[in-house]
């Protein structure tokens, strides 16, 4: 099902103070429910582990999206290509031009080039050999952001609006 209007975005994420303000701002004209996961730990380990809803209701996340363990997949995922983002690297950026656009171009590779294992779809239903039974899926075409897989191609003949730089910089979280 494409991205629509019934949808709406869930955020989840732990108590880090700066995250409700920022997610807030960011978000002032998007429909969003959001979630934080507040781990208690005592001498380096888990204790208890709370949720405390921010906005929204407890039926709007369902069972698999009450943790973090998404998005901290995805940023050890961006830190593994960017080298910029790696701890304790040789790598580090003077100019953040630069970094910005290698992290613009390894986002649009992760949404609209790579299929994702988690996101195919069964065509068939049935184990037959010899057909093809998976649609494979980037995010942006689950999301029905477009309906086939982008090439490198596409990226580098897209027009870039006059203002791009302003918006993706006032956007920023």
């Amino acid at each position: 099902m494409p991205w629509g209007f019934e949808h709406f975005l869930l955020v989840t994420t732990d108590k880090l103070a700066a995250y409700e303000k920022a997610i807030s701002n960011c978000f002032e004209k998007v429909r969003y429910a959001y979630l934080q996961i507040v781990k208690q730990r005592r001498k380096r380990r888990l204790v208890t582990v709370k949720q405390r809803i921010v906005k929204g209701q407890e039926t709007d996340f369902g069972n698999k999206t009450k943790n973090t363990s998404y998005i901290e997949r995805f940023n050890l995922t961006l830190r593994q290509k960017v080298s910029y983002l790696q701890r304790k690297t040789l790598g580090y950026c003077k100019n953040q031009k630069n970094f910005e656009s290698v992290l613009w171009i390894n986002l649009f590779d992760y949404n609209y080039r790579t299929f994702h294992k988690s996101l195919r779809q069964d065509l068939t239903g049935e184990t037959r050999k010899f057909k093809c039974r998976y649609q494979h899926l980037t995010p942006a075409m689950k999301m029905g952001l477009t309906s086939t897989q982008l090439q490198w191609s596409d990226l580098i003949q897209a027009p870039i609006p006059e203002n791009a730089h302003e918006f993706l910089t006032s956007t920023a979280l």
